[in-house]
């Protein structure tokens, strides 16, 4: 078979100059619409999410179909709302472009603009022009480091790089300084680090607490004054040990140096609002800012100078300061005295204006708020903090309710209002907006943190927005008060730290009061600074005791996974840390929701859980006991259950059947606190073609919520039709940033919370094998029988149902299924749309290959130790392989040869050859997660290594993994399912088959389908056509009306048929043998020509003529000449009166038909589509939302029902 690559020329809609402005894309036969999608979103840079881009012909017709668009040359792609080469925003004036509008207050001109032109803009002011968002879709394409957006120092931040210099904040991302400086200061902030300040912190709170003692309670204090002071001496002193006497006593002269740098914050906004040559003329204010800058680099200059002096110059762990003397990277280059300087000023400024400005806005707010503040006390008392005792890092952490309340504050009052970025290449971005290279561009955070869209009633200061359930409802670029990525903000939880500490210190000791007008903040400092916030300071005589019942909040710390994953700091003395018992529980059907059920209990131990246990669903202790009997109480150590489920169906899998019972026969009243006190989550397996997918997860969840327990973190879903081991990451990655910030964890980097990453460090475990002698004959006869199972079904025919020259195979098996066990009724071995699962073979040739590239001998006889699986995947050889199996078995009957090589594998891999092919090991690692851009390569790498042989070829070093390691690492072959295409009352003793063989070729190469070419070579009549198989049961989700009067109409397309084959046999059986009337049938079938792929073609034929099926009606996408209904959707809206008339039957005594659609997840998704306009055609409904409504009502009725795959 050939490959069929289609080329096809991609412009952006509207393009004048096809040869300049369009690109060639190729397409394989396996594309879809997403794929020419994707592929042409890459070519012509449309940047974020491309599900907004619609695909036209010349004329503007939308192209929704792949053949279609195979069938162009030349596609235009547009966006929903249209792609629009300019920008809107205000008229400029020449020279001085919106200045007048900006000012005085630059940030409430952009909120007018936004509120006038939508949530992204163009502004110019004196010449400068910048693009400006506040919508999260393309604030997240701002920010993130990539080929199109970098930080480029431009807008305010130029001036305030005239004394920040080189310093982090006010360098490029390209510039070496930024890299060199980046690299060796992370470490001062590690978590292990900021542990370390923490009684600093706390001792400087107490200081600050002494001078608040002075003031009478009606005397009115300006509170931004004392956190300033409070937050300048933290850094002054934690990060360079340097004292600025500020908090000496009440009538503290301010320090030289802070009077310098708020003159000079406060000119870079009226200096950036200036013509240029304005800064140039022999001014007063331009001397004086001279004049600050350089009194602020002369007293840095000093400290950097007496410590360099000092008996602590080359301490690098004293202090931030200490870092920076010392800290040298893998070349031995240091930073130099100059950009010391320039870091000290940064970290001066940063370090401690923000967080100074976020307490008093934090202070401001609760005093508004009895009730908040109340919450706030209460989880003082609490965790036990007090103003006379240092509090430490561990108790710090427990404030969650706090991190929620400054998360709000950050919100409203970021400390900075904008970001500055840098649009670095030509692209299109969420909305249709072209942006050109070089276009200064800006998330606006006050407007992105009040927009209404993202933030309902954004005015309103509501702590429970930070909930984990809202957090996960937004954009993780939704809220950037730090910014995000490699440029983020360093000391993030340093400021943190010491706002909580600050804040359950002072609050225990103080209440702060305010009532006064609204207060605003100060539009001519770079900063977000209250104006004339003076507030009483009165004696705590309110502090609650602390209460087991008081409501614990636990918001959402984790942000998406990237390379660098947060990871537990093994500096924690874990047995410090009091952690609950953990339960993983899992329902699986092929191992998978085992597997990863196992890697999370494995990484639990890790993390310091002791009280771990991992079982199957219908063995947890509740369903024994009939309800939870652990602790209750917030403050107690109540149990964690996290469930890893499939589904089948909809249906439980088979050892999760008694925990479904347990949640239905406990859906009664009365029962609503079942389960408190028990904490939970869930992650649910399914395949997102199916209609139901999903559904028993979602059941589970639900339950558990219903029955009392308390939901932990929200569910996650993985799709076995897509990347599931990334979707498995991660969620894994966010429920254990999440677990490990509730239970008071710190995050560092030597155990990772994903998964993968954990695996591909640690997995250095392999299967213990065992080679059995020759002479032990009992073994050998065990070995050469161990097959994966029993041979139960016999191929007793195998025919091609393709005609012609199609290119294409679909073979017709019938298989001899009486030694199966029976899922029918009435004596019957099967029912009417049950399901065949096959396991399936490698062919020979693939078997043999492997083993000698892997140095096996093929017919030897091993046996695994058992005692050696303990820890490997479920889904791995060695767990699978039971008792003494030969090599050629283990790898033609258990092996998964076919499939991509996992990320598990890899990872696995990668672990195994980290000493004797470093290199190869680390190409593997980089594919086991996206990297730190968020990018992820195992895409395209398992594009062109798609089978563990290609592996093999492609990076022979793999060889060299031992048996041992090969076992442990190698899944085991999963079985296919297949609708049975006959009726039992007609082949009693039969399953048919229709197979569709796949053979994808790709450069070159053919790539069989696993099972249908194992099942296309069977040959009947020889021994070796005996088969794996047992029936699967769609009773109650895909079976026949249980009436032989309901009429039935089907619909499908290629071997979809399958089960349609089925159901007319037993409606002519039933024809022949009902006492009573039989309702009528319609089939819809969807195929490529007449004389090539109408399979069953002749059976059809003659049931029409019987009368079995009253209509039956064939599209034909690819005929010769085409005809209008090309697909079988189009016959559907063709024949809507027919199908509505049994659907909807006028006469109330008629029986409604059964609607049943067997194919494709997108055909089915295209008919749902033509029965929703049948709908509104008909009058059903009035609209899109109505009959969506009155199709899931079929649904529930089971009189809509789908079996579909991808």
């Amino acid at each position: 078979m050939s490959t069929n690559l289609t080329s096809l020329i991609v412009a952006v809609k509207g393009a004048q100059d096809l040869e300049e402005e369009g690109y060639i894309i190729q397409i394989g036969n396996g594309a879809s619409v997403d794929t020419v999608r994707n592929l042409a979103a890459e070519k012509l840079d449309i940047v974020g999410s491309t599900a907004n881009i619609v695909l036209e012909d010349a004329e503007g017709n939308t192209l929704d179909e792949i053949d279609r668009i195979r069938s162009q040359k030349v596609v235009y792609l547009n966006t929903k709302d249209s792609i629009k080469s300019v920008i809107p925003g205000p008229t400029k004036l020449p020279y001085i472009g919106n200045l007048y509008e900006m000012m005085p207050d630059m940030n409430a001109g952009f909120l007018r603009f936004f509120e006038k032109y939508g949530p992204l803009i163009d502004v110019s002011i004196l010449g400068t022009r910048m693009v400006a968002t506040c919508d999260p879709d393309i604030a997240e394409v701002f920010v993130k480091e990539s080929e199109y957006f970098t930080k480029k120092i431009k807008t305010t931040l130029k001036e305030i790089k005239l004394f920040a210099g080189q310093g982090l904040f006010t360098t490029d991302t390209s510039d070496p300084d930024w890299k060199l400086a980046h690299k060796l200061l992370m470490p001062a902030f590690s978590p292990r680090a900021i542990k370390v300040y923490q009684n600093e912190m706390g001792i400087i709170a107490q200081e600050t607490i002494r001078i608040l003692e002075q003031y009478k309670p009606d005397e009115k204090v300006e509170i931004l004054h004392w956190t300033t002071n409070l937050t300048f001496e933290t850094i002054g002193k934690i990060g360079f040990g340097y004292e600025f006497g500020l908090l000496e006593k009440r009538e503290a002269p301010p320090h030289p140096f802070i009077e310098a740098m708020g003159y000079c914050l406060k000119q870079s906004i009226v200096r950036f609002s200036q013509a240029q040559f304005m800064k140039s003329l022999p001014l007063e204010m331009n001397r004086r800012y001279d004049r600050e800058v350089n009194l602020m680099h002369s007293i840095v200059d000093k400290v950097i100078k007496d410590r360099k002096e000092s008996e602590d110059a080359t301490d690098i762990e004293k202090d931030l300061l200490g870092f920076m003397l010392n800290a040298r990277d893998e070349h031995h280059q240091g930073l130099s005295d100059e950009n010391i300087r320039d870091q000290v000023v940064t970290f001066l400024i940063a370090g401690h204006d923000t967080t100074a400005n976020t307490l008093a806005w934090f202070l401001y707010e609760i005093s508004r708020q009895p009730e908040i503040e109340a919450k706030v006390l209460q989880e003082i008392a609490n965790v036990g903090i007090t103003h006379t005792e240092l509090p430490s890092s561990e108790q710090i952490s427990r404030l969650k309710y706090i991190s929620m309340c400054l998360k709000e504050t950050l919100r409203m009052h970021p400390p900075v209002r904008m970001l500055g970025k840098y649009c670095q290449k030509d692209c299109i971005l969420p909305g249709g907006y072209k942006i050109e290279a070089d276009t200064p561009s800006v998330v606006h955070l006050y407007g992105l943190h009040m927009n209404p869209k993202v933030y309902p009633d954004p005015y309103n200061f509501d702590p429970e927005r930070w909930t984990p359930e809202e957090e996960q409802k937004r954009s993780k670029a939704a809220w950037l008060p730090f910014s995000t990525g490699p440029r983020g903000c360093i000391g993030m939880a340093f400021a943190l730290q010491e706002a909580k500490t600050v804040i359950g210190m002072f609050l225990h000791r103080f209440k702060f009061c305010y009532d006064g007008p609204a207060v605003k903040y100060d539009p001519k400092q770079p900063t977000t600074k209250p104006v004339d916030l003076f507030m009483t300071i009165q004696n705590r005589t309110d502090f609650p005791e602390p209460s087991a019942d008081a409501e614990v909040y636990e918001p959402k710390e984790a942000s998406g996974p990237t390379k660098e994953m947060p990871k537990l700091d093994r500096s924690i003395e874990m047995a410090s840390v009091k952690l609950p018992p953990i339960t993983f529980l899992y329902g699986s059907q092929t191992g998978t929701s085992q597997d990863y059920a196992s890697v999370l209990s494995n990484q639990a131990r890790q993390f310091g859980f002791k009280d771990v246990t991992l079982t199957d669903m219908d063995k947890w202790k509740v369903l024994d006991s009939g309800k939870y009997e652990g602790p209750t109480g917030v403050n107690e150590d109540r149990e964690l259950v996290v469930v890893c489920t499939a589904t089948y169906n909809g249906m439980p899998p088979d050892n999760a059947e008694r925990f479904d019972k347990f949640l239905d026969k406990s859906d009664a009243q009365g029962n609503e606190r079942l389960l408190h006190g028990l904490q939970y989550a869930v992650f649910g397996i399914g395949n997102k073609n199916w209609r139901t997918y999903q559904y028993f997860p979602i059941k589970v969840d639900s339950r558990l919520d219903d029955l009392g327990a308390e939901r932990f973190f929200l569910s996650g879903k993985g799709d076995t039709d897509g990347d599931i081991d990334s979707d498995f990451n991660d969620w894994s990655a966010h429920f254990w940033s999440h677990t490990l910030s509730h239970y008071g964890l710190v995050i560092s980097k030597d155990i990772s919370v994903v998964p993968s990453s954990s695996t591909n460090k640690e997995a250095s475990q392999a299967a213990v094998v065992h080679y059995i002698s020759p002479s032990d004959t009992e073994k050998w006869d065990l070995g050469f029988n161990n097959r994966n199972g029993t041979h139960n079904a016999i191929v007793i025919e195998n025919k091609e149902l393709q005609q012609g020259d199609s290119g294409r195979s679909t073979r017709d098996i019938r298989i001899d299924v009486t030694k199966l066990e029976s899922v029918g009724d009435n004596d019957l071995l099967y029912l009417p749309g049950d399901h065949l699962e096959v396991m399936p073979e490698n062919d020979p040739e693939t078997v043999e290959a492997v083993a000698l590239g892997f140095g096996m001998v093929l017919d030897s006889v091993f046996e695994i130790d058992q005692s050696s699986i303990v820890g490997l995947s479920p889904r791995s050889l060695a767990a699978t392989i039971k008792g003494p199996c030969t090599i050629r078995n283990a790898l033609t009957c258990y092996a998964d040869l076919l499939s991509p090589p996992s990320r598990r594998i890899l990872g696995y891999f990668a672990a195994q050859l980290h000493k004797i092919a470093p290199e190869t090991a680390e190409v593997f690692d980089s594919l086991t997660m996206p990297d730190v851009n968020n990018k992820d390569q195992y895409p395209e790498f398992i594009k062109k290594y798609r089978t563990l042989l290609d592996l093999q070829k492609g990076f022979p070093q793999v060889q060299k993994i031992e048996i041992g390691q090969f076992m442990a690492a190698v899944g085991v072959m999963q079985p296919r399912r297949y609708s049975i295409a006959s009726s039992p009352h007609m082949f009693p003793k039969e399953a048919h088959l229709a197979v569709g063989v796949v053979d994808d070729v790709v450069n070159g190469k053919h790539y069989p389908g696993l099972a249908s070419s194992f099942l296309a070579h069977q040959i009947p009549g020889e021994s070796k056509t005996v088969l794996r198989a047992k029936f699967k049961s769609s009773k109650g989700v895909f079976e026949m009306p249980a009436d032989a009067e309901t009429p039935m109409i089907m619909i499908s397309a290629g071997t979809g048929i399958s089960p349609f084959r089925g159901f007319l046999q037993e409606r002519a059986y039933q024809y022949k043998h009902a006492s009573g009337p039989v309702g009528e049938c319609l089939v819809f079938f969807g195929c490529r020509r007449e004389d090539q792929d109408r399979i069953y073609g002749d059976e059809f034929d003659e049931y029409v003529k019987e009368g079995v099926i009253s209509g039956l009606h064939v599209a034909y996408s690819r005929q010769i000449p085409p005809s209008n209904r090309k697909y079988v959707q189009h016959q559907v809206l063709a024949n809507a009166n027919e199908i509505w008339r049994l659907l909807v039957p006028a006469d109330e005594t008629k029986k409604p038909a059964v609607v049943y659609i067997c194919g494709s997840g997108a055909m089915s998704r295209d008919v749902r589509a033509t029965f929703r306009s049948m709908a509104i055609s008909f009058g059903a409904a009035k609209d899109e939302e109505e009959a969506d409504k009155f199709i899931q009502k079929l649904m529930q009725d089971h009189q809509y029902n789908e079996d579909v795959w991808g």
